[in-house]
């Protein structure tokens, strides 16, 4: 199985040539445009699956099958990270979780933003870690920013992930300490002289225990199209992903349970209700209209728990 993670920088639909020559069983394209602007079959080869996530249909996260892969999105989707993508990748032969990854800012709290998204998301997806699964994407990331404030900074992230046996593939190959990169996967501005490494290959020991290959771009072949080069992986696995219980409710009735007492007692019909409308949300088709329903969602028990935190300080 050969995955590649492009960031293409906009404007795939003109881009595509180069990277399809590279003839990946599974791409990731963080910077992608939606489908109404790729044009299937026109302007972009038609993939077998596809599935794209994003604030405007001008960028976002794509994601394209060109073998017999398909693709699920987990119903335990959380639009509120932005953007990481928790997919179900299911195959004739191998099955796996696909976290398709692109980490943006986050003006409004910036200790949430580019590593900070991320940090969130494998907490808020702790408990399918164990399964086999692949992280991917542009990270925006290095250790060489864990000074930064941030919820959880990149030698967080890395420890945590290693906790449930998922590595980082680029530094288990070359055997090199993260921070100490020497093949850079972004150059700023495109230029050669602000070269970083912020794009990942992170999976499963289990998806790994037969071998793999990461390969990393060369700047000269991809300069000209992107200030990213692309990632590949190169793997052969068997995995299959048992029945997944991922319901969007009994996730968000876990959740709401670590509210204080006295908010559960406050607050018993909000919380009834919150659990009812999760429940519709369960029943919803994956449409970027629906999926945003589920963010207005989420946005309505997150001021709830803030709330539930003044009123803890207002005991303090």
């Amino acid at each position: 199985m050969r995955i590649i993670e492009w960031n293409c920088q906009g404007a795939f639909r003109k881009k595509n040539d180069r990277i399809l020559s590279l003839q990946p069983d599974i791409l990731i394209v963080p910077e992608c445009e939606s489908e109404n602007k790729l044009k299937f079959g026109d302007l972009t080869p038609k993939p077998n699956d596809f599935f794209w996530y994003g604030d405007s249909e001008n960028k976002g996260i794509g994601i394209f099958s060109y073998s017999d892969y398909k693709f699920e999105l987990l119903k335990i989707f959380n639009p509120r990270f932005r953007f990481i993508i928790p997919l179900k990748v299911i195959g004739k032969d191998s099955s796996f979780l696909l976290f398709a990854i692109w980490a943006m800012d986050n003006k409004e709290k910036p200790e949430e933003r580019y590593i900070g998204q991320i940090w969130l998301a494998i907490n808020y997806y702790s408990n399918l870690l164990s399964l086999p699964c692949i992280l991917t994407g542009d990270f925006n990331s290095n250790k060489i920013w864990d000074e930064k404030e941030r919820v959880g900074n990149h030698s967080d992230m890395v420890g945590f992930l290693e906790k449930k046996n998922i590595f980082c593939l680029y530094h288990m190959q070359e055997n090199i300490e993260q921070g100490k990169e020497i093949h850079p996967t972004f150059h700023m501005y495109r230029k050669t002289e602000k070269p970083y490494h912020i794009d990942y290959f992170f999976a499963s020991d289990l998806i790994i225990k037969d071998g793999f290959e990461i390969k990393v771009g060369k700047v000269e072949n991809w300069i000209d199209l992107s200030d990213h080069v692309p990632l590949t992986l190169e793997v052969i696995t068997k995995t299959k992903l048992e029945k997944i219980n991922d319901l969007f409710s009994e996730h968000m009735t876990i959740i709401l349970k670590e509210l204080s007492a006295d908010s559960k007692t406050r607050f018993n019909d909000i919380i009834a209700d919150l659990i009812e409308k999760a429940k519709k949300i369960d029943n919803l088709n994956e449409s970027i209209k629906n999926l945003k329903k589920r963010e207005q969602f989420i946005e309505k028990y997150e001021k709830l728990f803030e709330i539930d935190k003044l009123i803890n300080k207002l005991y303090e």
